[in-house]
Parts: structure tokens; C-alpha cells; sequence
């Protein structure tokens, strides 16, 4: 009994023994698979042996890496859209600690003023010209405030993307609607979702077979479909609103009964298709319906419930502001004519199936879905290759918005990596741009070579860019000096988005060209050159006024270097060089009108103006 017990106790040891080291086996594997799984993850250094071997390739060498005066000014305009000020600049070139580009890049990335910059970023982007003209600065604003929280949040893009695609209700309660309150027609924002979402310009299509890409007349109107039902109610004063709402209770009933009707049915003789478009492919599993007597009075696009119930709601509110309501109705397709023959078209994503038109699909969701996941490789490379131009002044695919099957880019394996490495992290933009922020190529100078002083397509140098209006208002307030003290210093953040807002305004409609596109280069009109030679805020940061830079100096320090150089790093973000302290300190240095032409003339200077 007593062998038979030591038996079974060296049985269980060894057995537990064996559990163990299984155990620690599966672990190792794990653990191994992981540490695999993040070697090929994507890094800085990769990056930049893909991009020096197309130097190799095209016989180009690099330009230097650049100083850290125009690393730290090249670093801020690009992450929080303004110049560093004196102090800031002061503060980066006394910073001894070897990674200190490193760690500003971090500190720039956790700052409420980059959020604020790519939400002032992205509505530049996803409203044209013509568009902003039309905002007022309370709902920019509000729109700039949703979307710097979220960019600082670091929320993921496709979340972003899905919201401004699907949006539906008041732009108060939910500003990202009033993207979709901006297009007249569907086929206007089919165009522009698939542009700058996906990259591609399908609106070619819109009249004929696009010219360069196996993409249909019939292939645009099934995307422009997914916007057919979406509806917009602009309510701009209160007794308008309020006839609106009244007549949309008094209709109530009528609309409730015909709502009914379109669910119960499914679909209205507007729904079906014809003979020729059942034939085709996409459509063999898409069961044609029975007619059903249309049974709505009449009324073509019946609104949901919550439509209306959140329109008599919003008229309760004793405080009226104007607003706008974004809705899809449960009904209605997308007709298209083709030789006076009219076609009646189902929702079909690019290059794939049809969707169903029976009322009450969400078809915008559906659509928001197809992109950000369905063809999440399309959407994460025109999010790239979008702020790749951003950082270095191009992009792999140029114009950003203009994939073709037929351009593969200049670095095509680069833009898959980085749209791999940007899907792995669940779209996390700060990581995206930290990874291409710490690279050498951003760092070099733009001071060209021998060899690259054509190149515009391998990134050998850094791009000498003009700033953005975004830019350029910013870093003329924060060069101000009004910010800091003085005169801005106790206004409230309301009365500042106002003053902000109107001068960025005066900045987009100078810088747009004739058809109201994003201006290319500063120096391309006489009215650029004027508002920055005459305009008021030019005079207001350039003479001696209660509470700016200027003043600030004069109050500071009655030494003439001194005042050069806080002047030059304020202005500029750098120090002046011998020469240029010889050529501004040869003058009466005791004029106070010396330092007002020297900050008037460096506000004027091309290295003031563009981003090198």
C-alpha cells in the first residue's frame, strides 16, 4: 500500500511537472509570436531606409540635417499651426538633453493646441471656400471645439470619418452634421466623400465613363444613391422655424400613416428598377417587389419620427439659435438620365455589391461602414498620403486626392507600410505622425544640393512651403504679443474665437484663387502682398501699441542687441547673425522707429512667410 502511494506520488509530481513546463512552453511561443509580430511593426528608422533607397536608386544625396532653431519652427507649424515665440525658442536652445527633439515632438502632440490645429485643418479640408463663406463664428467654433476634443483625445480617424459621413440632426447638438448640411445635391457629396476619404475623383463619372479608371456613370450614381434620401432644413430665423414646425405638426398623422405605408410595402414605384439593370450582375440576387399603390399623398421624401419630434422639441427651447437639421428620409432613389432615358439606380458601393433600397436603411451608415472598414487599406493610404504632403510638402500620390490604378505613387511600398502600420494601430493619428515626425528625412534641411535641387518626388530635403492661412494668421497672433499680455490677456475665450475667426477669415479669402480652391503659393497675387504690407494687423503687431511685442521689448530693455535678438526670435525663431546686426544696429538705436521698420520688415520676408 505504501509503494503503491509513492507511486502515485511521483505520478502526480511528474505529471505536474510536465503540466508546468508546457505550460512555460505555450508562454515562450506566445511571447516569441508577439516579439515577431512587433519586429516587422513599422518604425522611424524603416521609414527612413525605404526612402534612402530611392536616393540610391535615383543617385541623390541628402541635404544636412537641419539646425535645431528651424527644426523647432518647422516642428510648430506643422503640429500646432503657429511660430514659436521668443521665450519658447530660448527655452528649446538651451535644452541640452540629446532627445529633445524627441521630446518635443511628444509635448507638441499632447498640447490642446494641436487638436486646435487639426480641427482648423480639417475643416479647411472638408469645406470649400464658397462653404466658409457661409459659416458664421459661433458655429465654427462650435464645429473647431468638437473636433480639436476629439483629435486631443486621440480618438480613432475612422471614428472621425464615420461621424462627419453619418451624421443626421441639430449641427448644435451634433456639429459634425453640418458637413452633410453643405452639399446641394447627392451627387455633389458623393464626390466629395469618396475624395477626400478614399482619394479618388469619381465625380469624372458623373457625365460619362470616367477617362482614366474602370469606373462608370452607373458606378457614380450607386454611390451618389447613398445620399439620395438626405435632407437638410436650414432654420435660420425664429418665426420661419416656427411655421416649419407648425406645419409639420399639423401634417403629422398623414406623415405618420404614410410613413407606414412605405414601411409595410417596402418600396414605392420609385423603387424598382428596370428590365436592363436587373440583368446586370450585381443585381441577379436582388429580388424585384410587387407595385404597391403609393398610398404617401403625394409627398416624395417622408422624414422619421425623430425628425420631427426633435424639431418641436428644439422649438420649446426659449432661446432660439440659428441651426441647421440634417435628416434621411425613409424613402426615396436616385434617378439618373442617360439619352432622355430615365434610370433608376440602387445604392452601390464602388466596385462592389448593391445595397437595398427599401425605406429605412440607413444608407449613409452602410456607406460610412464600407469605407472605414470594407476598404480600410484605400481609406488609411489617402489619410497618409494627405499628411505625408502635410510634413514634408508632398505627397506619394499627387494631387493627395487623386489615386488611379494606373499611379502607384513614388514610393509605393513606403505607403502600404505606413497604411498597414496605421490600420495595426486601430488608426491612432498621433502614432502615425510621431512615426514620421522622428524620422531623419524630416529633419533635413532645405537648403538644397548638387543632386537634389530638383528633386520633388524622393524627399532628399525638406520643401520650402508657403504657410497655410492656419499659419499664418496664428503665428501673426502669437508674434503679436497680445496673446501674452496686455491687450488679449483678459478677454474672454469667446471675444478671442471671434478676433481669431475673423482674421483666419481674411486670410482664406485672400490666399483662394478665382474658383475658390486652396491657394498653392503665398506670393501669387498683389493682394497677398498688400495685407501683409498694409493691413491693420500688420500695423498692430509692427508700431508700438499698448500691450504687443513691440512694446513689450521697449519696456523690457534699452539695449539695442538685446532688443534685435528678442525681436528676431520672436518674429523669426531664431537669432540675427553678425551681419544682420551690423546692417539693423547702425541707425539712431535709441528711435523707437529702428525697431518698428525691423519687425515690419521681417513680417515681410519670405523666411517669415514660408515654412523651410
Amino acid at each position: 500500500m505504501k509503494a503503491k502511494y509513492k507511486e502515485l506520488k511521483k505520478n502526480y509530481i511528474k505529471f505536474h511537472f510536465l503540466a508546468y513546463f508546457l505550460f512555460f512552453v505555450m508562454i515562450s511561443l506566445v511571447l516569441g509570436f508577439s516579439a515577431g509580430q512587433y519586429a516587422t511593426r513599422l518604425n522611424s528608422k524603416e521609414i527612413d531606409r525605404l526612402i534612402k533607397s530611392k536616393w540610391s536608386t535615383n543617385k541623390l544625396e541628402p541635404s544636412a540635417k537641419t539646425g535645431d532653431e528651424e527644426f523647432l519652427r518647422r516642428v510648430c507649424l506643422d503640429l500646432i499651426g503657429r511660430t514659436p515665440n521668443a521665450d519658447e525658442v530660448k527655452v528649446f536652445l538651451n535644452e541640452n538633453n540629446s532627445d529633445k527633439r524627441k521630446m518635443k515632438i511628444e509635448e507638441l502632440l499632447g498640447s490642446d493646441e494641436y487638436g486646435k490645429y487639426m480641427a482648423d485643418t480639417w475643416i479647411q479640408i472638408i469645406f470649400s471656400y464658397d462653404g466658409k463663406r457661409k459659416v458664421k463664428a459661433p458655429t465654427y467654433n462650435l464645429v473647431r471645439n468638437e473636433f480639436s476634443g476629439s483629435f486631443n483625445q486621440n480618438r480613432p480617424y475612422t471614428e472621425f470619418a464615420d461621424k462627419l459621413i453619418s451624421a443626421q440632426g441639430f449641427v448644435t447638438s451634433n456639429p459634425y452634421a453640418l458637413y452633410m448640411g453643405r452639399f446641394e445635391t447627392p451627387e455633389d457629396a458623393a464626390g466629395n466623400v469618396m475624395k477626400i476619404f478614399t482619394g479618388r475623383q469619381i465625380q469624372c463619372a458623373q457625365c460619362h465613363k470616367h477617362p482614366y479608371e474602370k469606373i462608370t456613370q452607373e458606378d457614380f450614381y450607386g454611390v451618389a444613391s447613398f445620399f439620395a434620401r438626405r435632407k437638410v432644413l436650414p432654420l435660420l430665423k425664429k418665426d420661419q422655424a416656427q411655421k416649419i414646425t407648425n406645419t409639420i405638426s399639423r401634417m403629422e398623422k398623414q406623415i405618420t400613416k404614410a410613413r407606414d405605408n412605405e414601411m409595410e410595402a417596402n418600396t414605392d414605384g420609385t423603387n424598382d428598377m428596370n428590365e436592363e439593370m436587373m440583368k446586370k450582375d450585381e443585381h441577379k440576387n436582388v429580388k424585384k417587389q410587387k407595385k404597391v399603390k403609393n398610398k404617401n399623398n403625394g409627398q416624395k421624401y417622408i422624414p422619421p419620427q425623430w425628425a420631427i419630434d426633435s424639431l418641436k422639441a428644439r422649438m420649446i427651447d426659449s432661446a432660439f439659435k440659428p441651426d441647421l437639421l440634417v435628416w434621411d428620409a425613409v424613402n426615396g432613389q436616385m434617378n439618373y438620365e442617360v439619352k432622355g432615358e430615365k434610370k433608376t439606380v440602387y445604392p452601390k458601393y464602388l466596385g462592389g455589391a448593391s445595397v437595398s433600397g427599401d425605406a429605412g436603411i440607413d444608407r449613409r451608415s452602410l456607406l460610412a461602414n464600407n469605407i472605414t472598414v470594407t476598404e480600410s487599406k484605400q481609406f488609411a493610404k489617402a489619410f497618409v498620403n494627405r499628411f505625408w504632403k502635410h510634413f514634408f510638402g508632398y505627397g506619394f500620390v499627387n494631387p493627395v486626392d487623386d489615386f488611379t490604378s494606373n499611379d502607384p505613387g513614388t514610393n509605393p511600398e513606403l505607403l502600404e507600410r505606413l497604411a498597414d502600420e496605421f490600420i495595426s494601430s486601430n488608426f491612432d493619428i498621433k502614432s502615425l505622425f510621431r512615426l514620421m515626425l522622428n524620422t531623419e528625412v524630416y529633419q533635413l534641411s532645405s537648403t538644397p544640393n548638387s543632386t537634389n535641387k530638383d528633386d520633388h518626388e524622393y524627399f532628399s530635403r525638406a520643401v520650402l512651403r508657403p504657410m497655410d492661412p492656419i499659419q499664418l494668421s496664428n503665428s501673426l497672433l502669437i508674434t503679436s504679443g497680445y496673446l501674452n499680455t496686455g491687450g488679449l490677456k483678459n478677454k474672454s475665450d469667446e471675444e478671442l474665437a471671434k478676433i481669431r475667426f475673423r482674421i483666419l477669415q481674411l486670410f482664406i479669402y485672400t490666399f483662394e484663387d478665382d474658383e475658390m480652391n486652396e491657394a498653392e503659393d503665398f506670393s501669387g497675387t498683389i493682394t497677398q502682398a498688400l495685407l501683409m504690407m498694409n493691413s491693420d494687423i500688420t500695423e498692430k503687431i509692427s508700431e508700438k501699441k499698448p500691450g504687443n511685442f513691440i512694446a513689450q521689448v521697449m519696456n523690457k530693455t534699452k539695449d539695442p542687441e538685446e532688443r534685435l535678438e528678442l525681436i528676431f526670435l520672436n518674429t523669426l525663431g531664431r537669432y540675427p547673425g553678425d551681419k544682420e546686426k551690423d546692417k539693423y544696429l547702425s541707425g539712431n538705436t535709441d528711435s523707437e522707429d529702428i525697431y518698428e521698420n525691423i519687425q515690419w520688415a521681417l513680417l515681410n520676408s519670405s523666411e517669415f512667410i514660408f515654412n523651410h
